[in-house]
């Protein structure tokens, strides 16, 4: 439950600010973890279909576009705070 309230706050910054901002911590808790570009994917393709099956009938391409830039611009948000 946790993430998806993050992606949720990566949604709000990128609608209010432009720009999704990942904590310091966060990034470096993915580094010493050594996550990586496919595990991202993966994570990402589950979320978007734990959404879709949660929301049932009101899923739609507009919300699975809002979602998934909301989930990108988080990840790499993230893998920026890994560098």
């Amino acid at each position: 439950m946790i993430f998806e309230f993050q992606v949720r706050d990566s949604a709000v910054q990128l609608k209010t600010k432009g720009t999704v901002v990942a904590d310091a911590k966060l990034g470096s808790v993915h580094a010493e973890k050594k996550v990586t570009d496919a595990q991202f994917a993966v994570v990402k393709e589950a979320l978007l279909k734990t959404i879709k099956e949660a929301v049932g009938d009101k899923w739609n391409e507009e919300l699975s576009n809002a979602w998934e830039i909301a989930y990108d611009e988080m990840a790499a948000a993230i893998k920026k705070a890994m560098a």
